[in-house]
């Protein structure tokens, strides 16, 4: 079953620069991941220190496999050293799953 996340990070204003090459990254080497149907990342217009990764995925054993690639485990810490509040992350399904 398809898998779709949301990924918010909330960036200090003033290491915003520090993290933009590392998001960079990440989001450059998980869209060539297996099992990744879509993976970007968005910038908050009102709140230019909130970060939104829109992601989907073909099921939970390729988004596992994404949290346990080199790059995830090596950029993602160096990212949250710099986070002005704890993320947050919403796992979906489309709602016609419930009507199943």
């Amino acid at each position: 079953m398809k898998l779709k996340l949301i990924a918010e990070d909330f960036i200090q204003i003033d290491k915003i620069d520090l993290v933009l090459p590392l998001y960079q990254e990440l989001v450059e080497k998980t869209k060539l991941e297996t099992g990744c149907i879509y993976y970007d990342l968005y910038h908050d217009i009102k709140e230019r220190d909130h970060f939104i990764f829109i992601e989907e995925w073909e099921n939970s054993v390729a988004l596992e496999l994404h949290i346990q690639s080199e790059h995830f485990q090596r950029l993602v810490p160096q990212i949250d050293q710099y986070q002005r509040q704890q993320g947050r992350f919403t796992h979906m399904h489309h709602f016609g799953s419930l009507c199943e």
